[in-house]
């Protein structure tokens, strides 16, 4: 399998006036193609910020990262985004759907930044609805929607892409157990068609989905 992610010493320290914070320190990390991989750790550990990073939504103070083995350590804020966009996928606990735009204009709004036509982002949009089973809801607006199909939504916006790697932070951490374990299978799923799955949790019982979990804490990686 070839390496996707590799991360060679990243630190990243916060200030906030005379405070200062060491989220990350010396993380050293590698993920090969096609891997479903548990960050385990609880709030304040640091695995968000690794979030943030793995996604090209922050950068390192120091340390490497190499991601489909090229350095983006020091990209500009325009290769970074057009990284995101084209690599990753990312779910969020809290949805991050716009609450005036329907289920399909939400999947539809990354391509179009893209520059993906319209016929093709309806199309990838309805694609993706429908693999996560709301093809019937589409066009719902979320205040429409329960949390479990809220998350679905958001899924299928993270999937319309076709992304190599899916970034999931605590994306069952709003939902209730049988909402979480759909959302849990559309994720396994995924990972089974040949995406690569980073997910951030706080829960041993949702991290046990994964195929290799890594406990952080303290900004470090300690098993």
């Amino acid at each position: 399998m070839k390496e996707i992610i590799r991360l060679e010493n990243v630190c990243r320290t916060y200030h906030t006036g005379s405070v200062e914070l060491n989220a990350l320190k010396n993380i050293n990390l590698k993920i090969v193609s096609g891997e479903f991989v548990a960050v385990i750790g609880q709030s304040g550990s640091g695995k968000s910020t690794l979030m943030n990073i793995l996604g090209c939504l922050d950068t390192a103070d120091s340390g490497k990262y190499y991601l489909n083995r090229t350095d983006i350590s020091s990209l500009g804020e325009k290769k970074l985004a057009y990284i995101r966009s084209r690599t990753i996928g990312f779910i969020f606990q809290s949805f991050n759907l716009i609450p005036t735009l329907t289920a399909e204009e939400n999947v539809e709004l990354p391509l179009m930044y893209r520059g993906v036509g319209r016929h093709e982002r309806y199309a990838l949009a309805r694609s993706a609805l429908e693999k996560v089973g709301l093809a019937e809801r589409m066009y719902h607006k979320p205040s429409e929607l329960s949390g479990g199909q809220q998350q679905r939504a958001a899924i299928a916006r993270a999937i319309a892409a076709k992304p190599e790697i899916l970034l999931a932070d605590e994306p069952t951490g709003s939902l209730d157990k049988k909402s979480g374990e759909e959302v849990l299978n559309i994720i396994k799923a995924m990972n089974e068609e040949g995406v690569t799955v980073v997910m951030i949790t706080h829960d041993n019982s949702i991290a046990a989905s994964a195929k290799r979990r890594i406990k952080i804490s303290d900004g470090r990686i300690i098993s």
